[in-house]
C-alpha cells in the first residue's frame, strides 16, 4: 500500500536536514517515523528477522583466537587444567 504526502507532511520533508520526522495518529496517539526511501533500505536489515547460524562465525573466532596468542605451545597449559579431560 503507498500513501499520498499531505502538503504538511511534503513541507517537513523539505525542512527537514537531519533528524527523523514523527507523525502523530490523532485517534491512538502512535508514533510513527517519516522518513526517505534511501534512508529505509540502509536501514532496514535491523528492522528485519534474519537467521543467526553461530558456526558461520567459528572461523572468524578462530582467526582472532590465533591473533591473541592461542596457538602458542605455552597455552598448552591451560587444556591440562581442563577436567574433563583424560590424562
Amino acid at each position: 500500500m503507498t500513501l499520498q504526502l499531505n502538503d504538511e507532511q511534503r513541507e517537513a520533508l523539505r525542512q527537514a536536514s537531519e533528524g527523523p520526522i514523527y507523525v502523530v495518529d490523532p485517534v491512538s496517539r502512535a508514533r510513527f517515523v517519516l522518513l526517505p526511501d534511501a534512508a529505509y533500505e540502509r536501514a532496514r536489515a535491523l528492522f528485519e528477522e534474519v537467521p543467526f547460524d553461530v558456526t558461520e562465525a567459528y572461523p572468524l573466532m578462530d582467526e582472532v583466537a590465533r591473533g591473541q596468542g592461542w596457538e602458542d605451545p605455552a597455552m598448552d597449559a591451560y587444556d591440562r587444567l581442563d577436567p574433563r579431560r583424560t590424562p
